[in-house]
């Protein structure tokens, strides 16, 4: 009774485990489904702000050519820009193809409009101390200003923080400059945030999530969400800082839509704003939720039916041992079928190791007939993958427990090696002395062969075949314990290309990947065989350089890496050429409280050092 109840909490845990094993993988699953579907929404959201980053640039670029067409004709005439009739009817004949302008005007040094296509705005002071970016003399680039409140100048007022907005129109002021005889006057542009914010909402349904322009002080410009407040900062420092460092990146934020949504930015190459992109994670991951709730309604009744089928069927099996004792004794007539039939490989012994007896199987795996090997000891089968010590550890076990189980590489007839799964077990007569070895094996050559290709994909990079971050942390921890034994220098190495980003943009990711391979061939040749250069993600590498008598002994490394990289490359019928900036750390043996994360953070900023200094060069930390 008591070894029914044992047995019956055996099942029910093991039960148990089943339907947390599945429950586990489903959920694994759909946690996969779900990282997914969000990269795949931030995908969709740095696409759009670099749409609409793209739109906006080219309006500001069409806005710029009004200024030059008002120099041009100036020049044609050959008098200055002071005939304001003319320069006002330049002004309304250059707004009739601009719907993104509401209005073009001049203003002098004292931020006075002096001629405007809209003649209401002539003697209105716009101040533009605080437009993007700051100047202190004359201008010379577009400056953008915060916006106003109003329809064109002469009605509007500068946006005040608090202020109420309600449904009002706004303009955004830019400022150009004027090449004119004195320098001083300056063309005054009001956008329109309407024809922007409509040319975004068409692409952005507003249920969806938001678009929004800011200056690169924060404050925002424009957004598809009508009540959206314009001219406040909403963002942290630490975005501020991020849009100074970056050109596009993206991030899930909780604020600006009252909810967790999924955003991204895109920073304007030429000109002081930056488009944010936000989209509603709720929305984004609504197809996901659908999914859940049917895999939940599938598996929930299938792992309940299977949980009773399964207690069912064991209370059959117990119902049963009555009659398994029977079939015990038919199995043992069988015994001499199953050793012929069997799939695994069986090898009989005397208790001298010679063989007495092998099955079909055996004949199959090794290719040994069965008269070529009766009599002999199965060390003929020997590969010499495993040495002297293995067989003697093997023996040992087997000799005090009465049983081995591993795994083991040995030689068919052909010469070919192949790995098998091997159990020897020792068969005692009554007095406990054993008469003879049974060895049953299986062929796992291909199992072994996949588990070494899942190892390989799992520590090197699947593009470049260099070591990827996880082999990285490994080799890097290696040559830490190393230097501090030898007392040496070690030298990290990380490495950033200049250009590969133009090269992926003009011919393509194929393209961008076949440099990656050509630049890593030829940087792993430019370093010596102790050294490792292991791709840390995109377009950067890092390289180990041990055995190092002083940080000094790194620097022509680095310089025939710099002339690797900026080898010419032959792609597609073109010749293309990128460079790189390179930054270095040291780890010396008085190091020893300097981790490996600090000596990657450390060459990281070296590298950052390097290319605000122009470049291709390489720089020691």
């Amino acid at each position: 009774m008591a070894g029914d109840q044992r047995r019956w909490r055996h099942f029910l845990l093991a039960l148990a485990a089943f339907v947390l094993a599945v429950s586990g993988l489903a959920s694994y699953a759909l946690w996969a489904l779900r990282a997914e579907v969000v990269a795949g929404s931030f995908q969709a959201a740095a696409l759009m702000a670099r749409s609409f980053e793209s739109s906006l640039t080219q309006s500001l670029n069409a806005t710029g050519q009004a200024a030059t067409q008002l120099r041009v004709q100036a020049l044609a005439s050959g008098t200055p820009v002071t005939d304001w009739r003319a320069v006002e009817a330049d002004f309304q004949r250059m707004l009739r193809g601009s719907p993104h302008l509401r209005s073009l005007s001049l203003i002098d040094g004292q931020d006075r409009i002096v001629a405007s296509s809209n003649p209401a705005n002539v003697g209105r002071e716009v101040p533009t101390g605080d437009y993007l970016p700051l100047n202190q003399g004359l201008q010379t680039v577009l400056r953008l200003g915060s916006p106003w409140i109003g329809r064109d100048f002469a009605q509007g007022e500068l946006l005040r923080l608090g202020q109420e907005q309600g449904a009002a129109n706004s303009l955004i002021p830019v400022t150009l400059p004027l090449q004119d005889d004195s320098g001083r006057l300056r063309l005054l542009a009001a956008l329109n945030p309407d024809y922007l914010v409509n040319l975004m909402s068409q692409q952005l349904d507003f249920q969806v999530g938001m678009a929004e322009v800011l200056r690169l002080d924060g404050s925002r410009l424009l957004a598809t969400d009508p009540g959206a407040d314009l001219g406040q900062a909403l963002y942290s420092m630490a975005f501020a800082v991020r849009i100074q460092e970056r050109e596009f990146g993206q991030f899930e934020d909780d604020g600006v839509l009252g909810q967790p949504a999924l955003t991204a930015f895109r920073v304007s190459s030429l000109y002081p704003f930056v488009v944010v992109t936000h989209l509603r994670r709720d929305v984004a991951l609504k197809r996901w939720a659908t999914e859940v709730k049917t895999v939940l309604a599938v598996l929930v009744p299938v792992l309940l039916a299977l949980s009773a089928l399964a207690i069912g069927f064991y209370r059959r099996q117990l119902l049963l041992q009555a009659q398994r004792a029977e079939s015990a004794r038919l199995q043992r007539i069988n015994a001499a079928c199953v050793f012929t039939n069997i799939r695994e490989g069986i090898v009989i012994t005397q208790a001298d190791a010679s063989i007495i007896d092998v099955n079909d199987a055996f004949t199959q795996i090794t290719g040994y007939g069965r008269d070529e090997v009766l009599g002999k000891n199965p060390r003929f089968l020997n590969s010499g993958h495993q040495d002297k010590a293995f067989y003697t550890a093997m023996w040992h076990e087997l000799l005090s427990t009465g049983q081995w189980r591993g795994e083991i590489w040995n030689r068919r007839k052909d010469g070919e090696v192949f790995a098998e799964k091997l159990t020897i077990s020792a068969v005692p007569d009554s007095h406990g002395q054993v008469q003879q070895y049974v060895a049953v094996f299986s062929n796992i050559t291909d199992a072994k062969k996949q588990q070494f290709e899942l190892e390989h994909t799992a520590r090197f990079d699947a593009l470049t075949n260099l070591p990827n971050r996880l082999l990285l942390a490994d080799r890097l921890n290696q040559a830490m314990v190393q230097a501090q034994r030898r007392q040496q220098f070690l030298a990290v190495v990380f490495i950033d290309l200049d250009g590969f980003k133009a090269i992926n943009d003009t011919y393509g990711h194929e393209a961008g990947d076949l440099v990656l391979v050509t630049l890593s061939g030829r940087m792993r040749a430019a370093l010596r065989e102790s050294d490792t250069l292991a791709r840390h993600g995109g377009d950067e590498f890092v390289a180990l350089l041990p055995d190092l008598n002083a940080a000094a002994d790194a620097e022509p490394t680095l310089k025939r890496l710099l002339e690797m990289a900026a080898q010419p490359i032959q792609l597609q019928g073109h010749v293309v050429q990128v460079s790189a900036s390179i930054g270095a750390s040291f780890y010396r043996q008085a190091d020893g409280g300097c981790g490996a994360d600090d000596l990657l953070r450390q060459a990281d900023l070296a590298m950052y050092q390097a290319k605000l200094s122009g470049k291709n060069r390489y720089q020691l930390a």
